[in-house]
Parts: C-alpha cells; sequence; structure tokens
C-alpha cells in the first residue's frame, strides 16, 4: 500500500502505518503562526481488498460523513462511518475506514469534495467557453477567466480566494450553467473560479496565509497587492464598472454558524439590499438544495467579520457603480443530524436556487 499526495491539490504527512491503521496529519503550509487548519488531499494505490483505518491526531479534521471519496478526481461520494476517541495519553483522535474494491487500484480521500482546475476545464468544454488567461500567478501559473453572454452590464463572479473552499466553486458552477442556459439580456458575466490558484494546485490550505492571505489583499488606500491575480482583479474592477459582485467561499471546518450557509455582512449600509436578496433567495430554496435560511446572515463588525478587512467585497462595493456586492460562504458538510447533507446534487441545485433568486432580484431593482 503506498499514500502519496503528488496530484493537484494533494496535501497530507504519513506520519505511522501499522498493518492496516495508518495514522496521517495535514502538512499546514505558509500559515501565520497561531492558526490550525484543516484541508488534506491523499491518495493510495495497492490497497485492493483491504479494510484500512486513516486516523488524524488532532481535532477538525474530519467531517460528519467521513471522508470524501473518488475514483478520479471528479465524482465525489462520503465514505461515512466517522469515528472519535480520546488515547490514554490525552491524544484526540478522528478516523474514517474504507474497504477498498477488488479492482481499486487507485482512489483519494479528502477532508471535502475537491474541485479541480480540471474540472472546471471540462465544464467550460462542455458548454463551449472559452478560457482566457486574466494574469499568470506568482508562481508563473496561467490563471483562467471566462465570460458569458454581452451586454454593457457586468457580474463577476469569483472564488477560491481561500484556495481550499471547494463548496464555493461547486455552487459557482451551477449558478454559471444556469446563466449559460438562460441568460441574462444585456449582461456579460465574467467568472475568475480560481483566486489562489497556485494554491488550489499545489493542494495548500489558503485560509491565514502569511503575511496575508488572498482576501485580505484588496486595500482601500491605493497599495498594490502582493498576489498578481488579486491585483489583475482589481484592475479589472476599476476599468470595467460593474453592477454586482459574488464571492463563493466555504467557512470553518464545522460546527454552530459553520454547518449554515450564510451571507457576512460587509458594511451595515448594504443591509438593505441584501435583506431583500435574501428574502427572494430564501423563497427559491427548492427542497433537493442545501438549506438556506436568511437569519442565520452575519452582521458586519460583529466578530471576526471586521468591516476594515481588506477583502474583495469591500474593494468592488467602493467602486464608483457601488455594485450589489456580497460573500456566500457553503458548509463543508451540513448539520450534524443529518438534517442537510452537502454533496455534488445539493451543491447544483443550490446553485440553480441562486440564480433564481438572482434573476429575480434583478428583474426588481431594474424596474
Amino acid at each position: 500500500m503506498k499514500i502519496d499526495r503528488d496530484f493537484v491539490s494533494g496535501n497530507i504527512e504519513v506520519l505511522n502505518i501499522n498493518g492496516d491503521v495508518v495514522t496521517v496529519e495535514r502538512e499546514l503550509r505558509d500559515t501565520q503562526e497561531g492558526y490550525d487548519w484543516f484541508y488534506w488531499a491523499f491518495r493510495v494505490t495497492g490497497a485492493a481488498g483491504k479494510t484500512v483505518t486513516f486516523q488524524f491526531p488532532h481535532k477538525n479534521r474530519v467531517g460528519y460523513w467521513g471522508a470524501a471519496v473518488s475514483t478520479d478526481l471528479y465524482s465525489w461520494e462520503w465514505t461515512g462511518g466517522r469515528k472519535l476517541w480520546t488515547a490514554e495519553d490525552g491524544t484526540h483522535y478522528e478516523s474514517f475506514s474504507y474497504t477498498f474494491g477488488p479492482e481499486e487500484q487507485e482512489v483519494y480521500f479528502a477532508h471535502s469534495m475537491v474541485y479541480t482546475p480540471d474540472r472546471f476545464e471540462g465544464f467550460c468544454a462542455k458548454n463551449g467557453l472559452k478560457i482566457e488567461e486574466l494574469c499568470l500567478s506568482n508562481k508563473g501559473r496561467s490563471v483562467p477567466m471566462v465570460r458569458v453572454g454581452a451586454g454593457e452590464k457586468r457580474i463577476l463572479l469569483s472564488s477560491r480566494h481561500h484556495c481550499c473552499e471547494s463548496t464555493g466553486t461547486y455552487v459557482m458552477e451551477s449558478v454559471l450553467q444556469s446563466l449559460i442556459d438562460a441568460p441574462l439580456e444585456g449582461y456579460e458575466i465574467v467568472c475568475v473560479p480560481f483566486v489562489d490558484y497556485d494554491g488550489v494546485v499545489d493542494g495548500d490550505q489558503g485560509k491565514h496565509r502569511d503575511p496575508h492571505d488572498h482576501n485580505r489583499d484588496y486595500p482601500l488606500d491605493g497599495s498594490p497587492s502582493i498576489y498578481n491575480t488579486c491585483a489583475a482583479i482589481r484592475k479589472f474592477a476599476d476599468a470595467h464598472p460593474l453592477v454586482c459582485a459574488f464571492d463563493f467561499h466555504s467557512p470553518k471546518h464545522c460546527g454552530d454558524i459553520n454547518d449554515k450557509v450564510h451571507i457576512p455582512y460587509s458594511y451595515e449600509s448594504e443591509a438593505p439590499r441584501l435583506d431583500r436578496f435574501s428574502e427572494i433567495f430564501q423563497s427559491k430554496i427548492t427542497p433537493d438544495a442545501i438549506a438556506y435560511d436568511r437569519t442565520n446572515n452575519w452582521p458586519a463588525g460583529l466578530g471576526w467579520n471586521k468591516t476594515t478587512n481588506a477583502t474583495f467585497i469591500r474593494y468592488v462595493i467602493n467602486r464608483p457603480s457601488h455594485p450589489f456586492s456580497f460573500t456566500l460562504e457553503t458548509p463543508y458538510f451540513g448539520e450534524a443530524d443529518g438534517s442537510v447533507v452537502v454533496n455534488r446534487n445539493t451543491m447544483y441545485a443550490f446553485g440553480q436556487c441562486f440564480a433564481a433568486a438572482l434573476r429575480d432580484f434583478l428583474k426588481e431593482t431594474e424596474r
């Protein structure tokens, strides 16, 4: 049996292999001191026919439904069977087990359902979208951007300001699909799916990067961004007046507000528009989608949601066109009681609901 991270988005450290029990831990990369983050993804080969337990000697590593599992880095399911326990030495373990089929020679496991650039390229090919280059990343990689529709009015969609936050990209893909299937007349949709593109490819956490992460790289005082992608997005937003901008994220690992869809309000002054959109959005949620209750929206200035943070959304809101803009937080797993389960189907349905709400909101505001 071999365990490795040598693939796009891979991240793992193997601590010990004792028979069919493997102790692993995530690699924390380029992260500010004092912050613990949870993303991991690894590949197992040569384990066909075996049942193996993978355990982490720390909290907040395995979600409610076990690990995300895939044989192709595209289609993901949950293994189920998360186990939590404390050893005699006080070490807190979280684990999951998996029985490899007799023909399963290569299997991927991850903290959550990984969304790679290859998946987005396949989505674009299926829909006949031309992938443009927004810029070169800090490591010299071509950062993708696509456009949908045509018109003088522009909507900017983005995700992966924090590179491990994959649920946001699944939702964004569904929103984009809806806007391809039924274009908004007079609108051009511009999409930057992987803002921290290097982090997505390398398999980093991305949150709380040192000296700051991509979603703290939009200073309002005119000082330069340190990441090429953020600088390019600022340049685009400055040159092209926006009607709307939406940034798709995932929250912390799980528990409390992190199990619920929510919209953090950037400024209290944005509350009237956000309240109205949230009302419409909640009314569009279908039974097959992730649940959304607007009472879970997070107030501006409360706790971590500091109004001084140099975020993408705060930057674009302060452009002269004052676009309607917000961050949407989609949980990694859902509710612990199983009433809400995040998977590829519920994320897709949720994105369709978001697009339906956006259509109605734009019609209402245009009137």
